[in-house]
């Protein structure tokens, strides 16, 4: 009887990790132009490097376009020849 509810544990704890573990695959939507990402907490901390790795496939650079921070919308990215360059003012006040 003991073993039974073991076993019992083991499976529920397995399928309870398994049905919130998302794959990255599939979950970015895109093509050489640019895509989308569901969002979510955790897309947001890895969506620039998703959105690089699939612009990197066409030899392009990623810019991220949009960030809707809601479930059910995306972070929207573009994908372009030039890359993105950070200026900083030297205007000093």
């Amino acid at each position: 009887m003991n073993h039974i509810r073991v076993a019992t544990l083991v499976l529920v704890i397995g399928w309870s990790l398994t049905a919130q573990a998302e794959p990255w695959w599939g979950v970015l939507i895109g093509n050489d132009t640019g895509g989308i990402i569901p969002w979510s907490p955790e897309h947001r901390l890895v969506a620039r490097e998703w959105a690089a790795e699939h612009c990197a496939e066409y030899h392009k650079f990623a810019h991220i376009t949009s960030i809707h921070p809601w479930y059910g919308d995306y972070i929207a990215f573009a994908c372009d020849w030039r890359p993105i360059y950070r200026y900083r003012s030297h205007h000093r006040s």
